[in-house]
């Protein structure tokens, strides 16, 4: 099997369930590797190890600076889907939240799977 890939960007959007009891997880990664915005990507992750999959429905919000390790899925046909298949998961920088009752950023604990 191929190295796995290693890679920081941003969440965008809310993450979502891969399946239906939560057991997997599915986001997109905003990545840039030359900070112009002409070069970002969106790259789809899928994550089916639970325990990160927990982490990743329940912790992680849009704004938060990801490290991703992982391996990449190539379609092989026209009407499979590329994705990032995710091994591996740290929070580089949690977004800052707007705490609605003060009108004050606020800072969110996030948890680390390890």
């Amino acid at each position: 099997m191929a190295d796995a890939l290693v890679l920081d960007g941003f969440l965008d959007e809310q993450t979502v369930p891969g399946d239906t009891t939560g057991s997997t997880a599915r986001f997109r990664l905003t990545v840039s590797p030359t900070n112009d915005g002409a070069d970002e990507m969106v790259l789809p992750c899928s994550v089916t190890d639970p325990v990160i999959a927990a982490a990743v429905l329940h912790d992680l919000a849009p704004g938060d600076q990801l490290r991703v390790t992982g391996y990449l899925h190539l379609p092989r046909t026209r009407t499979e889907p590329m994705f990032l298949a995710v091994r591996e998961l740290h929070v580089l920088e949690a977004a800052l939240l707007l705490d609605e009752a003060a009108a004050l950023p606020a800072l969110r604990l996030v948890t680390n799977p390890t």
